[in-house]
């Protein structure tokens, strides 16, 4: 009876650890842009869903790049979905618009999945943090 109750209990810390992976909260990191700059982006929970500010922008040395982009909400109101993915708006810094988002957390990898009236680009987030 001993070893059951603790192989439960061990069941049940290793699910609550696996969840705890797949939550957007965090510090990511973005794919490089076409100069190479990168964004850090720190996500939290903003009414009933996520939103994400940049922190620091980083050249292609990857050194602190100075940008007016700090400090942007970069990902808004990122609802949950029945799917497990969120659904919201992103910031494109290059076109300076509004997009429509969707977005997939599994582990340390973020897919984002950002779409225009014309088109859909999907992008691969790290997390930092």
């Amino acid at each position: 009876m001993k070893r059951v109750l603790i192989l439960a209990v061990l069941a049940m810390v290793c699910s609550l650890g696996t969840a705890k992976a797949d939550v957007p909260i965090g510090l990511w990191q973005s794919p490089p842009d076409s100069r190479g700059v990168v964004m850090h982006v720190r996500t939290r929970s903003c009414g009933g869903g996520i939103c994400g500010q940049i922190e620091r922008v980083k050249n292609r040395q990857g050194y602190d790049a100075p940008s007016r982009a700090v400090g942007r909400r970069v990902l808004v109101n990122l609802v949950p979905e029945g799917d497990g993915s969120f659904a919201g708006q992103v910031w494109e810094p290059s076109g300076n618009r509004m997009l429509r988002a969707r977005m997939q957390v599994q582990g340390n990898i973020m897919r984002l999945e950002n779409c225009s009236d014309e088109d859909c680009r999907s992008e691969i987030w790290r997390r930092l943090r």
